[in-house]
């Protein structure tokens, strides 16, 4: 009987630690998704190239100030997301301080009627001094008209801004044609 009492509490004892098992494991699964333990440190943004041309009538026939935000930090995304372009580029230097190594950011200023050559996005672009890598990037466009006049990029080969009157558009860039 002996026997018996040390086999039922050996089998109890391991269904007991056979759900503790699973219970970790199924605690641990959304973390390794997330890339906290072990997996991979999430979505990377990859971008080749840029074009910007503006229409004759770009921006009310005005100048207009483009930027690129460059993302290292995932907590940023929500942040720019929420953003009109017309207070980032009012709050841009203070972005920059609050952000130091969570954002980069590529300026142009381009005047209807152009278009400027395509940029190569150079790698400490698409990671930052720490060797943080990229997460996402966003176009802001200083617009006199109303709006968001804002955009988050897909990961590409190559991204072309086109200008117009009131907003801008997006569109794919291929470098060989």
């Amino acid at each position: 009987m002996g026997a018996n009492v040390g086999v039922l509490f050996g089998a109890a004892q391991a269904r007991v630690l056979g759900a503790r098992s699973l219970l970790l494991a199924l605690a641990l699964l959304p973390l390794t998704a997330c890339g906290l333990v072990g997996g991979s440190s999430g979505p990377v943004f990859q971008m080749e190239t840029v074009q910007l041309r503006a229409s004759v009538d770009a921006n009310a026939t005005s100048a207009t100030a483009v930027d690129m935000v460059f993302v290292y930090d995932p907590s940023v995304i929500d942040v720019l997301q929420a953003v009109p372009a017309s207070d980032w580029f009012n709050r841009k230097r203070q972005f920059l301080l609050d952000y130091p190594k969570g954002i980069s950011v590529m300026s142009w200023e381009i005047v209807p009627s152009s278009a400027l050559p395509p940029w190569t996005v150079p790698d400490d672009m698409l990671s930052n001094d720490a060797g943080d890598d990229a997460t996402a990037a966003f176009v802001f466009a200083d617009y006199l008209s109303p709006g968001a006049h804002r955009a988050r990029l897909e990961s590409g080969i190559g991204i072309r801004i086109d200008l117009a009157r009131d907003d801008f558009t997006l569109s794919p860039f291929d470098t060989d044609n």
